[in-house]
């Protein structure tokens, strides 16, 4: 039995935290803080617990939010405890306890003296101000867009790859053989009708959807432009899961949709933008290469408007980069679905799963909004500035949005 604070895994959030305390855990009877029985804990005292919680304060708040002589509105504590980014307690959960447990992980202290540990503070009184990993975007990564898109892409290429060769070991994934995908395409190969056998017999359709040649990466003198290729380069976009293939070609309400399962027929060496466990950049340094490549997966990740498409740009110089340094692709969440999409370089790494063609029909799109804020007609213009009207700055909109909904 534990007797010091501690944490269980009934305590936290879906996060690397809740990872550690059930892999490493001790099975606790009664946890004293959320109540629940039979979960997993660890010691608040655990350097890699107090670590991986301020790793995950910094990637989640921003000094701002929290430092009340800089006019943070609530205390890092209150904040943490009510919102559900790293803990997910309700109104039954021991305030006394869970503070016992906070202050052993805050250790009293914003401003460890080791380069090793992580700061929750910045030194405010010298103008140092922390930022959250997804409130403030790496300054190498916005030269290198905001040059992408005034410049040619081969001026562009050596910064591009110098980007992604800083950040090689964090973003090597191999994708192990015989992974599956799915790959999607709007139309149908036929539209079929049952031959009636008597007048009475009704109408009945049947459809044969896209296969083999016809639902892989398209032919290079028909391949038109995309998110990570010019046009006549032809390139493989997969997701992880049928549906969100479906979503990533936006189809409309009525569009028949033709789907198949592709097979990985040998290891995949690709750049990983879609995800990265936080424990392994348990560092004020390190933190900040996590930062780079959020600001990387930012840019990946941004929808695209069709009025827009020029930001293309910097998104295929990125992909031209990563397969510069080696990469047969990479992989990245989807803004539309909700999982996760590759995209493979190599003409020779997938294969058409046989027989496992399929078919969708789009019956309806969802919109999920969310209200904006907005000014009167007459509102104070000595408050507000107009906003850029440029590639650049629409991209650096939309990233700014994104961000604000995770």
């Amino acid at each position: 039995m534990l007797e010091e604070p501690y944490l269980c895994e009934f305590c936290v959030a879906d996060n690397e935290l809740s990872v550690e305390l059930q892999e490493r855990g001790t099975v606790v009877e009664n946890c004293r803080i959320c109540h629940h029985k039979g979960g997993r804990a660890l010691s608040a005292r655990d350097p890699r617990v107090k670590r991986t919680f301020r790793a995950l304060i910094r990637l989640n708040f921003s000094e701002w939010d929290y430092n009340s002589h800089i006019g943070g509105h609530e205390s890092l504590e209150m904040l943490v405890f009510v919102s559900k980014a790293i803990f997910n307690l309700d109104e039954s959960a021991s305030l006394e306890e869970f503070e016992e447990a906070f202050l052993t992980m805050e250790e009293k202290s914003w401003y460890p003296d080791s380069e090793n540990d992580i700061s929750l503070g910045g030194g405010y009184w010298d103008g140092g101000i922390l930022d959250g990993l997804r409130d403030r975007r790496d300054s190498t990564v916005e030269d290198v867009v905001s040059d992408a898109l005034k410049r040619n892409w081969f001026e562009m290429e050596p910064s591009a790859r110098a980007l992604v060769q800083s950040l090689r070991g964090d973003l090597s994934h191999v994708v192990p053989t015989g992974t599956e995908y799915y790959r999607a395409r709007i139309g149908v190969q036929s539209r079929l009708k049952r031959k009636r056998t008597s007048p009475q017999d009704s109408q009945e359709f049947r459809y044969l959807p896209h296969a083999g040649k016809d639902i892989d990466r398209p032919p290079l003198a028909v391949a038109s432009e995309g998110r990570f290729n010019r046009a006549r380069v032809s390139i493989l976009y997969l997701a992880s899961d049928t549906s969100t293939a479906v979503a990533e070609l936006r189809p409309h309400p009525g569009h028949l949709v033709s789907t198949a399962k592709f097979r990985l027929k040998r290891d995949l060496l690709v750049a990983n933008f879609a995800k990265h466990d936080i424990r392994n950049f348990l560092s004020d340094s390190r933190l900040e290469d996590l930062r780079r490549i959020l600001s990387m997966a930012d840019v990946l990740n941004v929808p695209v408007q069709p009025e827009h498409r020029s930001l293309y740009a910097v998104t295929q110089l990125f992909a031209d980069a990563a397969r510069a340094e080696g990469f047969e692709g990479l992989t990245f969440r989807s803004s539309v679905g909700g999982g996760t999409n590759l995209t493979c370089f190599a003409s020779d790494a997938f294969e058409v799963v046989a027989g496992s063609e399929g078919g969708q029909e789009v019956v309806s799109l969802q919109y999920r909004m969310a209200e904006i804020s907005v000014l009167p007609q007459d509102y104070d213009q000595e408050m507000f500035q107009k906003d850029e009207d440029s590639p650049l700055a629409t991209l650096l909109h939309g990233m700014a949005r994104q961000g604000s909904e995770r």
